[in-house]
């Protein structure tokens, strides 16, 4: 596992980063608001990194993450995610910090399932490219770990499920233990952090019995929507 003195977790205020701050035990945290440290901005990021010069570990949690939004707002994704994760890169690297970057299994286009490390990304929607676009990006430093995952609150957010989109995201108490484990491996690459593959409704129905069945050919996204986002 790996020691560090002091984590920056980005995105501290979001699902993930809400839920990793209370794990992150080990050494300190510092979590900053997007006024103390505004990832968009060069000469914000660079005057966090220079005040907090004992950063040794920093997890890129922060993100545009809303997909329907993102069609529309492509620009704001873009500033986002990879802009945004550019600033972070740049002072990690000046810096031999490691960098976990937390990506998604939307890199994929759905058509096949079962996912590994090693398989060709084809992203469908505005959302799922800039991740990649920043990935490729993280990829070119050597200190860093780029983790493809999932997941959603501790309940089901929605009152329909599909049942012909198949996944292996889970909810937020079971996936934020097992990224925070990956995040403090010491392994450099790419790793998928995920749970069993089942259908959208099933994963739904657990937490929430009341969930309707929907299908996905009944709901327009504007994108080809995956149907089979499974890893392993």
């Amino acid at each position: 596992m790996t020691n560090y003195r002091k984590c920056l977790l980005t995105g501290g205020s979001g699902l993930l980063g809400k839920n990793l701050v209370p794990l992150l035990t080990e050494g300190s945290v510092i979590y900053p608001t997007s006024s103390e440290m505004d990832i968009c901005c060069p000469l914000s990021v660079e005057k966090y990194f220079k005040q907090n010069s004992d950063i040794d570990l920093v997890i890129h949690a922060a993100a545009y993450t809303d997909v329907k939004q993102a069609e529309d707002n492509f620009l704001k994704c873009i500033e986002a995610n990879i802009i945004g994760t550019f600033n972070i890169l740049k002072n990690c690297a000046e810096r031999k910090i490691k960098l976990v970057f937390i990506s998604t299994d939307a890199v994929f286009d759905g058509e096949k399932g079962y996912y590994n490390t090693e398989d060709a990304v084809n992203p469908c929607s505005t959302y799922a490219k800039t991740k990649t676009s920043a990935e490729l990006m993280v990829r070119t430093y050597d200190k860093a770990l780029i983790i493809r995952t999932s997941f959603f609150d501790k309940t089901f957010p929605y009152d329909k499920a599909f049942v012909d989109q198949w996944t292996s995201k889970d909810y937020i108490d079971i996936m934020a233990p097992k990224i925070l484990e990956a995040c403090l491996s010491g392994k450099y690459g790419i790793k998928h952090v995920y749970s069993e593959r089942r259908s959208l409704y099933d994963l739904a129905a657990s937490r929430r019995p009341d969930v309707k069945p929907a299908r996905v050919k009944d709901f327009s996204f504007g994108f080809k929507m995956p149907r089979d986002l499974s890893l392993k």
